[in-house]
This record gives C-alpha cells, sequence and structure tokens, in this order.
C-alpha cells in the first residue's frame, strides 16, 4: 500500500499508520486504523508517539472482548 501522493509504502505502528504527507516533503501523518480518522502530523516522531497515545478511539470498545463500563 502506498502513501497517497508518494511513492513510500505506508508504516504501521500498532493501531495506527504513518505515512509520508502529500503537502510536506518531511511532514509524517499518523491516522488511526480502527476508525481511520486523522491523528496528528508531526516532523518529530516522539511527538507523533505522545499524539498517538492521546488518541481516543470512539470504536475501541467495539472491537474488544472487554464491556466499557
Amino acid at each position: 500500500m502506498n502513501a497517497s501522493g508518494g511513492s513510500k509504502p505506508f508504516r504501521n505502528y500498532g493501531v495506527f499508520r504513518r505515512s509520508l504527507s502529500g503537502q510536506h516533503a518531511r511532514l509524517t501523518e499518523s491516522t488511526c486504523k480502527t476508525c481511520r480518522s486523522f491523528v496528528a502530523a508531526s516532523v518529530r516522531p516522539e511527538l507523533l508517539d505522545l499524539l498517538e497515545r492521546l488518541h481516543f478511539c470512539i470504536l475501541q470498545g467495539q472491537f474488544s472482548s472487554k464491556a466499557v463500563t
């Protein structure tokens, strides 16, 4: 699978997919694979890690085996 507007493939990071932005060559965009929503974009991988941890997936409870209370 290729990044939109680029030739580099998507990189998988757990429940997130990272790809190079079509708008900026150094910018990496992160998308949630479960709800398919845009999470964040940054040139710094450590900042993307932090922002991905802050993401609250609206579909996460539907796919987990535990009931959400």
